[in-house]
């Protein structure tokens, strides 16, 4: 079997770099990309020619659950096996190959979960574990490279020299957190990770359970009603509380990647209005996770840095960074109503309704 890593290994010098800005969750990757080569069952159509973003081409809901998991599933993993060689390889060329690794990996991810009954026993977990690993690997040098953005940003205006020192110091740091995703990348090259997500998508394809071949749109409401009663449980905590907040938006990015695995199944409202709700929803709690990351990573940095200069403007980062969060959670709050999770409630009882007819 052709050995997918080593191919996008090998691809992974031909990528080119994007232009998006931190934070973008679109991940509508680069403008061109090297061609993946999955063996031919599961091969992306020919009409997509970068990787998977928010929609998988070739979804429709008058397919067999059978076809449409294997569709999704295919151009979800070897999405995550594009973008791992150039995050391992050339993350210093643009940041935006580790972040759309570790948004490959939670997409692929909530795919595993939506259709875990489908999939074999033997390596379901052993890939779900592994997603878990990549995106692991990628954080803290994630994390750094916002903190880097920060720098800079929080520098204009300062004479270069005045951050140069600090600047080498986030670099030289980065660079050990690189090694995590070098490793992971030549530990799943080593272990043929390919062949394990070949072996998974063939069980699905031999499959003879009945509901295999049910169509896509009889079972769609199956695979979003679990993951959207959760959200909607979620939305009635106190959210003045970090941890019910923070529950919130997980149940939110996870409701969000679902609504993009059954959205052929609906109606266009759902896709068109409802979908963007939790979206916009989504990017906003996840702005105050940001800030409230700075601040953990801005923390440990004081802790642990010897340097008087940097514990100095560190903390003066953190001040800021404090500021914003508490800036942001107003600004959640003000949006957040009871109306808001009404309205919101009566738009899924609504596309569900509709998506029975």
């Amino acid at each position: 079997m052709h050995d997918m890593l080593t191919e996008s290994r090998a691809t992974a010098n031909r990528v080119t770099p994007s232009t998006k800005k931190i934070g973008d969750e679109s991940n509508t990757g680069p403008a061109r990309v090297a061609r993946l080569n999955p063996p031919a069952e599961f091969r992306i159509p020919p009409a997509v020619s970068v990787p998977a973003g928010k929609w998988v081409v070739g979804v429709s809901r008058k397919q067999s659950v059978q076809k449409t998991a294997q569709r999704i599933l295919s151009s979800r993993l070897f999405t995550v096996l594009h973008w791992l060689p150039p995050a391992a390889h050339r993350s210093a060329e643009d940041v935006e190959y580790v972040h759309q690794l570790r948004v490959a990996t939670r997409r692929a991810g909530e795919a595993v979960r939506m259709f875990s009954d489908l999939l074999p026993d033997s390596t379901r977990s052993k890939v779900k574990a592994t997603l878990r690993e990549i995106r692991s690997a990628a954080d803290e040098a994630r994390n750094l490279d916002v903190l880097m953005a920060d720098l800079l940003h929080s520098a204009e205006g300062l004479k270069e020299d005045a951050c140069g020192d600090i600047a080498q110091a986030i670099r030289e740091r980065r660079r050990v957190a690189q090694q995590p995703i070098i490793a992971i990348e030549e530990k799943l090259l080593a272990e043929k990770f390919d062949d394990q997500i070949e072996s998974m998508l063939c069980g699905i394809q031999t499959g003879n359970n009945r509901k295999f071949k049910q169509s896509f749109g009889r079972r769609a409401l199956s695979f979003l009603k679990p993951v959207m009663r959760r959200f909607l449980k979620a939305a009635e905590a106190d959210l003045s509380d970090d941890e019910a907040l923070h529950d919130l938006r997980i149940q939110a990015k996870k409701l969000r990647y679902s609504m993009e695995h059954v959205a052929a199944a609906f109606k266009s409202r759902f896709k068109n209005e409802l979908y963007l709700e939790i979206s916009s929803l989504q990017d906003l709690m996840g702005a105050v996770n940001d800030r409230a990351m700075a601040k953990t990573v801005l923390t440990d940095w004081i802790t642990n840095t010897e340097d008087a200069r940097q514990r100095a403007f560190f903390r003066g980062m953190r001040l800021a960074e404090t500021k914003a969060h508490e800036d942001l959670r107003r600004g959640f709050h003000a949006i957040w109503t009871p109306k808001v999770v009404r309205r919101l409630r009566r738009m899924f009882r609504e596309c569900c309704e509709n998506a029975r007819r």
